[in-house]
């Protein structure tokens, strides 16, 4: 199972000085191993899905992300919010293997993309078996959303309880 690097709710702060920008302070992050002690994650910000990007040092060892207008402006947050902050290192990708529309639905729905995302990778991989294994468009439609309902009330894809 994916153990996420952080999972909190975390305030959006605006640097102001010259150029300034709006990111995200991460004061329990350790430094990577990349250029100046960048790290690269993927992950969410609120149900925004991040690309692969660089966490950059800050102060003091803190760490910090920066957010850009154009995903402020897609969660409607500004500096001042709080955001729900899900990081993971960026070499982990399950995310090349769903199908877009499903992936659209799980955003639409943030307590089934959770709990997917909860889910070990091997299991991830049996829920998208399951949803592709069908031909028929209509079978398709309805297994997903059969999945997104049993994954946002905390049961898998098939309606048992996740542990």
């Amino acid at each position: 199972m994916e153990t996420p690097l952080i999972d909190q709710d975390l305030l959006l702060e605006r640097f102001d000085g010259k150029g300034g920008w709006t990111f995200i302070r991460l004061p329990d992050m350790p430094k990577g191993q990349g250029y100046f002690g960048m790290r690269k994650v993927r992950g969410f910000i609120d149900q925004y899905e991040l690309p692969p990007c660089n966490l950059m040092p800050f102060k003091k060892g803190v760490m910090m992300l920066p957010v850009k207008a154009a995903i402020r402006k897609q969660i409607k947050k500004e500096a001042g919010d709080h955001v729900r902050l899900i990081l993971y290192t960026a070499g982990q990708q399950t995310r090349e293997i769903i199908p877009d529309d499903f992936l659209e639905c799980l955003r639409d729905e943030p307590e089934a993309l959770q709990a997917f995302q909860a889910m070990p990778q091997a299991e991830q991989e049996k829920c998208l078996q399951w949803l592709m294994e069908v031909s028929v468009p209509e079978a398709r439609i309805q297994r997903m959303a059969d999945a997104i309902n049993h994954l946002a009330a905390g049961r898998s894809y098939l309606g048992t309880k996740i542990k």
